[in-house]
């Protein structure tokens, strides 16, 4: 037997494929990892691309917003922010000038627990720290539209800022090809308005929105658009390897610090391969495995990209623990409604979508182009089964059953399903 193993969640799972099925893992390259976490971080601040030095440019009266990525994404905030009030103490900001804004787009709002977590509770004592609230219209304002016609939305508290920073992380992104850079701006602390815009079946369905393909990217375009708009100063963007460890950070100029920084991610990241497969195991890490709308992020590189590495009526398993369930209401009632996921589609092309109910439309035109099983998830059965997904027990009985069913498959597995791009080579 050929013997694997992989984290799911917070736990190492073990499985195994019989001896002559063809199979192989694929990774994110295995670069050199950051030992100094700190000083890499502060060396990034403190020579930022394309930019001044933060404390050498901000006025001592200026308001400072400092978007923040949610907890869906892990990266080391609680080092970067700090460091970031640290920079802008030394020009004289008072920390009551400074809001720290958690850029949640349409996602779940974070607990202060959450916050905590994710900040430190330094940075919780030194200012003031808020969940965007992207249907809240007494907290939105609006810059009219885009050059390319999306209607521009956002947070009233960080529009109203003299001085906005972002942080983020670079990694492989359906819609803006690679995320980071403005979309925390741009996307997360956007309003419905903008973030309907921005993930309708048109933008879906646009041949120039591509995974892993920033350069003549729509919505990458919108993005920028919308940031110069609103007026972003600053970014600090790490590149992290599967087990959210630093590999490379990049501060200071909103698109010459980001498009450095994809070139460091395409080199981690992307994959070559030679072949399509029967059976893709993708894992999604932690912490996109702790709910199903991000989870299922795990077939995004399986099936969108440039060509799909799994085979046309091939299987998708998922193995995730989904400990906070669902995670987006729209996302589970549009297919549990639907009779089958072609209708999903059909309806999408008729209506279009909001919001969260993108997530459905993808998930349809996943499950119409292969099978999808879910494993070691804590979600009812009977609830992913509405929702025309398949359930197992195990990443095992999975395998077991489709083996057994296609006799001699071959078998890609991904334990770092969201973050591995293969590229056809």
């Amino acid at each position: 037997m050929q013997k694997f193993a992989a984290s799911v969640g917070k736990k190492q799972v073990s499985f195994s494929i019989p001896t002559g099925i063809e199979s192989k893992v694929i990774r994110p390259k295995d670069l050199p990892v950051i030992g100094d976490v700190d000083n890499a971080i502060q060396e990034a601040i403190a020579h930022p691309i394309g930019r001044k030095r933060l404390f050498e440019t901000v006025r001592p009266d200026d308001r400072v917003a400092i978007i923040v990525t949610d907890t869906t994404r892990k990266l080391p905030e609680d080092i970067i922010v700090p460091l970031l009030l640290d920079q802008l103490a030394l020009a004289g900001v008072k920390m009551d000038n400074i809001i720290v804004v958690n850029a949640l787009g349409k996602h779940e709002a974070n607990t202060i627990e959450e916050l905590t977590e994710m900040l430190g509770a330094g940075v919780m004592k030194r200012v003031k720290v808020i969940n965007h609230a992207p249907l809240d219209p007494t907290r939105l304002k609006s810059l009219g539209n885009s050059a390319c016609g999306f209607p521009i939305v956002i947070n009233d508290l960080v529009l109203d800022a003299d001085v906005k920073i972002a942080t983020g992380i670079i990694e492989p992104h359906l819609f803006a090809g690679y995320s980071g850079g403005v979309k925390t701006l741009s996307v997360g602390v956007a309003g419905l308005e903008t973030l309907a815009a921005t993930h309708n079946y048109q933008i879906l369905e646009h041949p120039k929105t591509r995974l892993g393909i920033i350069e003549d990217n729509i919505f990458r375009q919108f993005l920028t658009e919308a940031a110069m708009a609103v007026g972003i100063d600053f970014i600090v963007n790490v590149v992290q390897n599967g087990k959210k460890e630093l590999l490379a950070v990049y501060a200071g100029h909103p698109i010459k610090a980001f498009e450095k920084g994809v070139k460091k991610a395409r080199e981690v990241f992307e994959v070559a391969v030679e072949q399509e497969y029967d059976i893709v195991v993708s894992i999604p890490g932690y912490p996109k495995s702790t709910n199903l709308y991000q989870a299922t992020r795990a077939w995004n590189n399986v099936v969108f990209g440039a060509r799909p590495i799994v085979k046309k009526g091939g299987t998708i398993i998922i193995p995730a623990p989904c400990e906070k369930g669902v995670g987006e209401k729209a996302f589970y009632q549009v297919l549990a409604d639907a009779a089958t996921p072609q209708q999903v589609i059909k309806d999408a092309q008729k209506y279009g979508f909001m919001p969260g109910e993108h997530k459905a439309f993808l998930a349809a035109k996943v499950l119409n182009y292969c099978q999808v099983i879910m494993t070691d998830c804590q979600i009812a059965s009977e609830k992913l089964e509405e929702m025309h997904l398949e359930v197992e027990a195990t990443i095992q009985e999975a395998l077991d059953r489709v083996i057994a069913k296609k006799g001699n498959p071959s078998v890609l597995i991904m334990p770092d399903g969201t973050l591995t791009l293969p590229i056809f080579k």
